[in-house]
């Protein structure tokens, strides 16, 4: 069975592990021992090496997975966990974290150096297999992972449950926890963050592991085994909710398979008619040429190399008949050789001149010529090297110039044999040509501008039909959306002069005046008479 690396966390996984016989050693396949360990044996199988050592490819990026590792792997754990992990697994012993391992200082310290002392106090340690709090501890995260060794331990006292679930609503609550309920939790079961937090370890591992399997569909299990005991009703309701159940009915993946097989036949069939257009066109512009645009200035070793060299590279395009012979790749070869050097014509062995004697001359192509000038896009400096492009490609159909104008002759042309023109039987030489031109200007991103120097007549009366219909239609939704535009203008503006109009309001408010309607008096000098008052009034 095939090896596959898992990354748990960004770090891949590579141990080594010895052959020597060891209590806790044994050959390690829960998958098919036990169904509740969520580490299948289809992810991790011993390999031997040169040596007869094993490589066991477990993850030891969690505290569980590297419990773990210590029970497959007895006295050589320390040789086979890397250094990044078995620092992390120094909490375990300093009491930052609850492995199930009792505290020792000791052991932490060594654990978190990067060379490990000789005959260190965790080098005796790890001689013996885990404890059972610590096997308890990491099955409450991988399952029943520990043959003989998680005897007396079940499932359920650990929270966890044995369920058969599609594989993609593990991988979904994975994903969620993985990346703390920060991320596509909207698309997973309802957890609280209380439920993220709690079984975060479980749903990294399931994250990783699944995700592994979505990588390689075809090596790996559709189902979810082992799920926190508590979040299943959440799982349930998702599967519920999601239609997980019609697509494990019989008769709808039936149905199913059979819709889609239709399409692919169909698609098939509409590739076939388009490849057959495709070559007849091709097949007609050969058959066109004289002698001397087909041959041109090329002498016998030119002809046969552009024969060897299309029946090498022939594809269902290719007028080409039979493989090449093995002699004529050899000649090719010298030929090329001979040409570099500047020598002659190397001989020709008989068989290639069989060969070349069953095709048919009137379908002989150049190396490279008419493919080239066909399926590259030309260097092109201005629109009249476009407009002389378009004319040498129909050089030979009866066509007409047309301006190019909105809803104009040739804008429907073009439209047309974009997404419209499918009927290949139907069609005359002239259309199979502008069809094909103007398909090859879309890929392109040529100026459709230049496709009207050369419109055959015949293509615009289906053209004028479909594109008037077409044009009518988009000029309606135009209307429709400028006069909804127009309405919603109309509202904000007269909403946007209410606005103004209070604001204007508010802005040159002036309290009311009010007359004074007392005198307003004030002392200025004693007189004999008294004192003496000069006073405001209104």
């Amino acid at each position: 069975m095939i090896r596959i690396l898992l990354a748990l966390l960004g770090l891949v996984a590579a141990f080594a592990a010895s052959a020597r016989a060891q209590t806790v050693q044994r050959d390690w396949t829960p998958y098919e021992q036990n169904k509740q360990c969520m580490i299948s044996e289809n992810f991790y199988n011993p390999t031997y090496q040169r040596d007869g050592t094993k490589y066991w490819l477990i993850p030891d990026n969690s505290m569980a997975t590297i419990i773990l590792k210590w029970h497959v792997s007895g006295d050589q754990f320390l040789n086979e966990v890397q250094y990044v992990s078995r620092k992390s697994f120094a909490a375990c012993f300093n009491g930052e974290r609850e492995c199930g391992l009792p505290l020792n200082y000791d052991i932490a310290n060594e654990l978190s150096q990067f060379d490990l002392p000789e005959n260190g106090v965790s080098t005796a340690y790890f001689k013996t297999p885990p404890p059972t709090s610590a096997v308890r501890n990491a099955m409450a995260v991988v399952g029943d992972c520990f043959g003989p060794a998680g005897e007396g331990i079940y499932l359920d006292e650990l929270g966890l449950t044995e369920t058969d679930l599609p594989i993609d609503v593990c991988y979904r609550a994975g994903n969620t926890m993985f990346y703390r309920g920060e991320r596509d939790r909207s698309e997973a079961p309802v957890m609280t963050d209380a439920q993220i937090a709690k079984y975060r370890e479980w749903g990294m591992l399931a994250y990783s592991l699944i995700n592994q399997l979505h990588n390689k569909p075809d090596e790996g299990a559709t189902r979810c085994g082992v799920a926190p005991a508590e979040l299943i009703p959440s799982f349930m309701q998702y599967y519920d909710d999601n239609g997980y159940g019609l697509l494990e009915d019989p008769e709808y993946i039936a149905a199913q398979e059979a819709e889609a097989a239709a399409a692919a036949q169909a698609a098939a069939e509409k590739q076939a008619r388009e490849d057959e257009y495709l070559r007849k066109a091709k097949r007609e512009r050969l058959l066109a040429r004289n002698d001397y645009e087909r041959f041109g200035t090329l002498d016998g070793c030119q002809i046969a190399y552009s024969y060897v060299f299309g029946g090498i590279n022939r594809d269902k395009m290719s007028f080409i008949v039979d493989p090449v012979p093995d002699s004529g790749i050899s000649w090719a070869l010298k030929y090329e050789q001979t040409q570099a050097a500047g020598q002659s014509c190397p001989a020709m062995p008989q068989e290639l001149g069989d060969w070349m004697a069953r095709q048919d001359p009137d379908l002989f192509e150049a190396y490279g010529a008419e493919e080239e000038f066909r399926n590259n896009k030309p260097n092109i400096w201005n629109d009249n090297d476009w407009k002389a492009f378009v004319e040498r490609w129909m050089w030979r159909n009866q066509t007409f110039a047309e301006s190019y104008v909105q809803g104009g002759n040739c804008q429907a042309a073009v439209w047309y044999a974009r997404n419209i023109a499918h009927d290949w039987d139907a069609f005359n030489q002239a259309e199979l040509d502008f069809v094909g031109l103007a398909r090859v200007f879309g890929r392109w991103g040529a100026p459709d501008q230049a496709l009207c120097a050369a419109i055959p007549p015949d293509v615009l009366p289906l053209a004028r039909k479909t594109w008037e219909r077409h044009y009518n239609q988009v000029m309606r939704e135009k209307a429709r959306q400028q006069a909804e535009w127009d309405e919603a203008n109309r509202r904000e503006a007269a909403r946007r002069a209410e606005i103004d109009a209070a604001y204007d309001e508010l802005l040159n408010w002036k309290p009311p005046y009010q007359k004074q309607s007392e005198l307003r008096c004030y002392n200025v000098e004693e007189t004999k008479y008294g004192t003496r008052q000069r006073c405001f009034s209104d």
